[in-house]
Order: C-alpha cells, then sequence, then structure tokens
C-alpha cells in the first residue's frame, strides 16, 4: 500500500493511544457505575482515531475506501456507548434493558448490512482527489449515511440532557464530572458537523482531534475529579430508597404547586394512586396543606397540622421548603409530614401521670404525714411512736421527691427561660444550702472575674449535687465548689469526702433505664442527669480516696458561639460516667 505524510496523521494515532489508555483503566474499574461503557466507548473512539489515521495515511483509492467504511462502521459504536455511559452514570440504568438495548441496535445492525452489501447508499462515486497538499476520498454521502448521522446526533443529544439536568441541579464533585463529560462528548460532535457539512478544507476531519482531548478531559476526570469513584448514581438510589420506604409522607409540588412527585406513604395519606396524584394540583388532593402554603410568611414554614382520617384524627408535623437549583432559582416545593398522632398521645398520657404524681399523689403524702404526727403526739408508747415517725419520714421523702419532678418538668416545659450568671447562681446555691445544713463546711473557688452564663436549670443540678454530698455523709461534710473554664465551655466541679457514689447508681444512668433488677434510690441523679443534659451539657464522675467529684461540663452562653461549636465535640467525649480504676469502696474510706 501507497503511503503519503500529512500534517494530521501523528494526532490522530496519538488520539487513538490516548484512548486506549484510558478504556484500558477503566476496564480495570469496570465494576463501577459507568465504567463499562467508557471504555467501550473510548475504544470505539480508538478504532475510529486508527482508521482515520491509516485512511489519511494510504496514498490509493482502494485502501481509502476500505478505511472510510471501517470508520462508518466503527461510528455506529460510540454513539451508543456514550448513551449508555450517561445513563449508568445518572442512575438511569433502568431504561437499559434487552428490549431497549435490541431496538437501539436495530440502527447499526442495518447500517453494517448496507456496507456490506449496497455501500453506495452510504457512499457512492468515491474518487481520489490530488488537487490538494495529499490526497484526499472525494466521495457523494447516501441517504443511510445521513439517517445514521441524525441517529447518532440523537443519542448524543439525550445523553448531553441527562448530563445537563445534572449540572443544573448537583453541585461540588458531580457538577465537575457532568462538565467534563459534557465538553468530552461535544468536542468531536462539533468537529465531525463542521466535517459532514464541508465547513472545514477537503480532508481535514477534526473529529479524530477532538476524541485526543476528550480522552486527555475524561482522563483528568479520573485522576482528579473522581470519576469512577464517587458517581451520583449512589446519593440518586440511596435518595429512591429512602424516599420510596420512609415512614414519612412525601410530597415534592412543582412551581406551579402541582404535584410532581409523591412517596408512597404520601399517596396512602391522599387515598389514590401515585400516578394518580402526579399532575394535580395540591389544593385538589390535599386542601389542608394547600391552605399552609398559601398562608406561609416565607419558603420555609414548619408546623402542626391535624387531618381526620377513617381511623380517627392523626396530627402531623409539616415542614416546607423549597427546592432550589444548584444556581439558587427555586423550581418546586418539597412537603414532608410526620404522624406523630403516637408521640402525642403518650405525651398527654406522660403528662397525666406527672400531674396525679405531682399534685395527688402528694396531697395525699401530705395526709398521710399529717395525720401520723398527730397520732404520735397522742402516743405514750415509744415503739409506736418510732414506727410513727418512720411513717411521716417516708410520706414526706415521697413528697420532696414529687417536688422534684415537678421542678424538673417546669425547667423543661420553659424553653426560652433567660440565661443565668454562673457565678451568681453558685453563691446563691452555696449560701441556701450552708442555711439547710449547719453541720457541713462549704468552700467555693471560682476563678478571678469569671463572666459565664448558663441555664438556669443549672440551680436545680446544683441544689441535689450539693444536698447529696451532705446527706450521704455520716461524718463532718467538707463540700467544694470549683469552677474552670474550656473554651466556650465552664466546667463546674463538686468535690466531697464522703463514703461516695456506688457503682450500681451510675450505671442506672449509663444504661439510660431502670430495670426490676438495677435502679437507682432516687431521683436526685436523674434529675442531675436529665438537668444537664437538657442545654446541651454532660456529667463526669470519679471515686477517689478522699471523696467523690461530679464534674458538670456546661455550654457557657455568653462564649463566642463559633468557639464553643468548634469545641463541642472534643468536650463531649472527655470521661466517661464512672471509671472503676478510681474506684474504692465505702470500706476503705
Amino acid at each position: 500500500m501507497a503511503l503519503q505524510y500529512t500534517p494530521y496523521t501523528a494526532p490522530v494515532f496519538v488520539s487513538a493511544v490516548v484512548g486506549l489508555a484510558v478504556a484500558a483503566f477503566a476496564l480495570q474499574h469496570r465494576e463501577r457505575p459507568g465504567a463499562a461503557p467508557l471504555a467501550i466507548f473510548l475504544l470505539a473512539a480508538s478504532c475510529w482515531s486508527f482508521a482515520e489515521g491509516m485512511n489519511l495515511a494510504a496514498a490509493t483509492l482502494g485502501p481509502k475506501i476500505f478505511w472510510t467504511r471501517a470508520e462508518i462502521a466503527v461510528s455506529a459504536v460510540v454513539p451508543l456507548a456514550w448513551l449508555a455511559l450517561v445513563l449508568e452514570y445518572t442512575g438511569n440504568d433502568e431504561f437499559l434493558t434487552r428490549r431497549t438495548l435490541g431496538l437501539l441496535l436495530v440502527e447499526p445492525a442495518l447500517l453494517l448490512g448496507v456496507l456490506w452489501f449496497e455501500p453506495s447508499l452510504v457512499q457512492a462515486g468515491a474518487t481520489l482527489d490530488t488537487s490538494g497538499p495529499f490526497a484526499v476520498i472525494d466521495a457523494t454521502l447516501g441517504p443511510v449515511y445521513f439517517g445514521h448521522l441524525i441517529y447518532s446526533y440523537l443519542l448524543v443529544l439525550i445523553g448531553g440532557g441527562l448530563l445537563l439536568r445534572v449540572i443544573l441541579f448537583a453541585e461540588g464533585v458531580y457538577r465537575t464530572q457532568s462538565t467534563a463529560l459534557l465538553i468530552a462528548m461535544f468536542l468531536p460532535l462539533v468537529g465531525n458537523v463542521l466535517y459532514v457539512f464541508e465547513s472545514l478544507p477537503k480532508g481535514v476531519d477534526p473529529t479524530n482531534v477532538g476524541f485526543l482531548l476528550s480522552g486527555v478531559i475524561v482522563a483528568g476526570t479520573i485522576l482528579r475529579g473522581q470519576l469512577l469513584e464517587v458517581v451520583p448514581v449512589a446519593r440518586h438510589l440511596a435518595r429512591d430508597e429512602i424516599l420510596e420506604n420512609m415512614d414519612d409522607r412525601v410530597i415534592v409540588l412543582d412551581d406551579n404547586h402541582r404535584v410532581a412527585d409523591v412517596n408512597p406513604s404520601a399517596a396512602a395519606l391522599l387515598d389514590c394512586s401515585e400516578n394518580t396524584a402526579i399532575g394535580r394540583p395540591i389544593e385538589a388532593v390535599l386542601p389542608p396543606v394547600a391552605d399552609l402554603l398559601a398562608a406561609g410568611d416565607g419558603p420555609h414554614l414548619q408546623t402542626d397540622l391535624s387531618l381526620n382520617r377513617d381511623d380517627g384524627v392523626h396530627h402531623f408535623s409539616v415542614r416546607i421548603s423549597p427546592l432550589n437549583r444548584a444556581a439558587g432559582s427555586v423550581v418546586g416545593t418539597l412537603i414532608s409530614l410526620r404522624d406523630v398522632t403516637d408521640e402525642r398521645q403518650q405525651r398527654q398520657r406522660l403528662d397525666v401521670l406527672n400531674r396525679l404524681l405531682r399534685h395527688n399523689l402528694r396531697n395525699e403524702m401530705n395526709v398521710v404525714a399529717g395525720n401520723a404526727e398527730l397520732v404520735q403526739r397522742r402516743l405514750d408508747d415509744a415503739e409506736l411512736s418510732d414506727r410513727l415517725e418512720r411513717i411521716e419520714e417516708t410520706a414526706l421523702g415521697i413528697t420532696e421527691q414529687s417536688d422534684k419532678v415537678g421542678r424538673i418538668s417546669r425547667t423543661f416545659d420553659d424553653d426560652a427561660a433567660p440565661t443565668v450568671d454562673l457565678a451568681d447562681t453558685i453563691h446563691t446555691e452555696v449560701r441556701d444550702a450552708r442555711d439547710r445544713y449547719p453541720r457541713a463546711e462549704f468552700t467555693v473557688e471560682l476563678p478571678r472575674g469569671l463572666d459565664a452564663c448558663v441555664d438556669p436549670g443549672v440551680a436545680i443540678a446544683l441544689e441535689e449535687l450539693l444536698a447529696n454530698a451532705v446527706e450521704h455523709n455520716d461524718g463532718n461534710p467538707e463540700v467544694t465548689v470549683a469552677v474552670r473554664t474550656d473554651e466556650g465551655f465552664v466546667v463546674v466541679e463538686i468535690r466531697d469526702n464522703g463514703p461516695g457514689i456506688e457503682p450500681h447508681e451510675l450505671d442506672v444512668l449509663d444504661e439510660g433505664e431502670e430495670t426490676a433488677l438495677q435502679h437507682g434510690s432516687g431521683v436526685g441523679l436523674w434529675v442531675v442527669y436529665w438537668t444537664i443534659e437538657q442545654f446541651g451539657g454532660h456529667l463526669e464522675f470519679s471515686n477517689g480516696e478522699r471523696g467523690c467529684t461530679v464534674a458538670a461540663v456546661l455550654p457557657d452562653a455568653s462564649a463566642d458561639e463559633e468557639s464553643r461549636a468548634d469545641r463541642i465535640a472534643e468536650v463531649a467525649g472527655v470521661g466517661d460516667w464512672f471509671d472503676p480504676t478510681e474506684t474504692t469502696s465505702s470500706a476503705d474510706d
């Protein structure tokens, strides 16, 4: 075969080599979504470039006709592989069924048949044009060729549309990957359009140079853009799986407040199928939600809603938020409804039981204690008097625990309570403790110029901890309250010289529940635990040779919010409920 040199031959062969290298790398990761069709796409593009290089190198008509037909045959694979790549990459591979692939392969099969049996319908009147600097083939393109062009361009445009959708709605690495893939395909597409419609000198086909640039772009995206490692199909499938199986009712509206999508739970709420609901105005399928949208003050809304159902009234927590494109424009509305009927009923039952404990039981125990005291005054029997005194003490103890529960409930219910100065709170609680327990010695150690604000519930926790340090010490109680600061947090330590806290008391808190075989002796530690945890703090306990130390790590409301947020993960992980290695038994103390 006679050969010739052209300035375009080397770039075309380089394009084939680059495509083969990237295809080989993609095949090594063929288990990743899009890797296999990417490899086929690049392999077909490389074969196309190789055939074009041989076409340019040939100086006679026969070889040029052969390699031209080889290019046309290979060109039937490129758009198909491209579309399969995009479908897998974007998570739409459910369309790649055997039936769909069979239909898509009809056109390439017909093209190959015509090339073999009736090539004139593809390319006719081929001659060798030697008028330029190098010999090129000159032929008339037939109707089958133009039909093949339209089919190929259509497949490329469909894939481009899917990638454009990812670019518009996604952000970060997904947008970068999709943009790179879109450019990688449209560079050779533009070159092919210019060549087919003779916008360039004869013999100059930039399609294959476009494939060279495509290979470089895809290679760079693989190495720097995490292509084949992070693909939107995973997020797409995960979102679909969550949406389909979650108990929350989810409704997606378009910008005209028509139903664009619903999950099965929402379809059950609407009393219609998903297909029936889609396309209908929200006011037609769920008027109460339409009223919420009409009355909403802004794009975000969270409220409660009650709906009458066949099995009674159901209460929902409703969250409405806009759906934004990556560019920021609003394209729809997301509505989620969480059924809180059971939670609401449980809360109502707990409120009733709480009132029973706080009011009814408390009043009854006061009656018991009062009558026991009256009877005790009239008895001469010392033994019976002791028993009545025991009854009175028990009744008063139950009343006191009821008061504690009442105080902690009121604290939890008061969400808008202002913060209080920590130093003032400590001084107030220690002063009250000195009045209640004159036999105990209290010491306060505060850093100079302490300026920290905390939740007012801290007063309840401090009162309990001070009382616990004294009441469980049969000797001469010595209690120290010390404070240290820690970047957005303050640590309040209550140290005593008592016997320490029994491990089983702390085990109950660590487990988070009481059982018949393991329970605390009262509600005191629960009150402290609930109070501190309520506003984002945590507790640390340690028993030593000289007593027990309880450290309450508290958020400082007056500190810089960003600094506190930076430290919360680190500080929250410090310490455990109880460290047995630091424990000594009551007998040893």
